[in-house]
């Protein structure tokens, strides 16, 4: 049963992505919305909810380190292996704007965790994140979707200005359609990989494999999955700004809003080797700003770069536990 609810997953997971990128596309097309914010903001949310919904549970069950290894496994996921595998399949050309503004954020703000986890709150000589620190950190989410808002609007003026509105016309019915793709789209994402999680933990202790190796890897991956099937849906289509905004939205959201909302809840301790991940996330993130600075694409060549290191990130987790 576990290995059929497995495949289950699978494709509700591919079929799902399918279906969330055409309707989100619909979407913008309708509203005037561009490609890269529907990437940021409304893919990216929905893709993001597995690792929400793990973290605040391991957090309220008294597990924070499965909340902090999930955010963290999840980041280095998306960059080395979705973007990493998509790069090295297609090639994927980036927005200036994406170079510019999301892809340093994202930088920006592994750096700030670095620091917030070192500031030593309690004065214990651990490394913390502070309920403080994650009221800091949710006001820094805020003020992400109040740009995320404003590129709204700036797409929405621009929309109006270069289009002749008197020769479009769209339906209650199309957007009551597109919109409800959209939803069944990401209802499928997060029920496959929900099935896909559950099931491959189950299988994994049958084979006599350690919770805890499970913990850093299967789950960490495991939520990982939808941004991973949108993504690679979303690159296939073409859509590579869909894809690239999908992993910078979803990393800026794992972080800003799911280690803000846990360590709110309750304060995170950082041991030694989730200090490290931390570390390879930022890393991470700087080498695939450096690529995107080359001719505003990720290529081939680099998306294998971050693939390997993807594999190298996995292996060193295996070995460490």
């Amino acid at each position: 049963m576990s290995y059929f609810l497995l495949i289950l997953g699978l494709m509700l997971l591919v079929k799902g992505a399918d279906a969330m990128i055409d309707g989100a596309v619909e979407i913008a097309t309708i509203f005037g919305l561009s490609p890269l914010f529907i990437g940021l903001s409304i893919t990216a949310l929905g893709t993001s909810a597995p690792e929400a919904a793990v973290s605040i549970k391991a957090v309220i069950s008294s597990y924070p380190s499965i909340s902090f290894g999930n955010v963290l496994g999840s980041n280095v996921a998306n960059i080395g292996l979705v973007l990493g595998l998509g790069a090295l399949i297609w090639s994927l050309t980036a927005k200036k704007s994406t170079i510019k503004w999301e892809i340093p954020f994202c930088l920006m703000i592994s750096i700030l965790t670095i620091f917030l986890v070192r500031d030593d709150w309690y004065g214990t000589g651990d490394n913390y994140l502070s309920r403080f620190d994650g009221i800091f950190l949710l006001i820094l989410f805020f003020l992400y979707v109040s740009y995320l808002y404003s590129m709204a609007r700036k797409d929405r003026r621009n929309f109006r200005l270069n289009t002749d509105l008197t020769n479009i016309e769209y339906s209650n019915k199309q957007i009551f359609k597109a919109s409800i793709l959209s939803l069944i789209g990401i209802a499928g994402v997060l029920l496959g990989a929900h099935l896909i999680v559950d099931n491959a933990v189950i299988i994994a202790k049958r084979l006599g494999i350690s919770e805890i190796l499970i913990s850093v890897t299967i789950i960490a991956l495991g939520t990982s999955l939808p941004e991973a099937a949108t993504s690679l849906t979303a690159m296939k289509k073409g859509k590579s700004d869909i894809a690239i905004g999908n992993v910078a939205g979803s990393n800026i959201f794992n972080i800003l809003f799911v280690l803000g909302i846990t360590s709110t809840i309750q304060p995170i301790k950082f041991p030694l080797l989730a200090f490290t991940d931390l570390l390879i996330v930022t890393g991470i993130s700087a080498i695939l700003l450096i690529f995107g600075y080359t001719r505003n694409k990720i290529s081939k060549k680099e998306g294998g770069i971050l693939l390997l290191l993807y594999i190298l990130y996995i292996i060193f987790v295996i070995i460490r536990k």
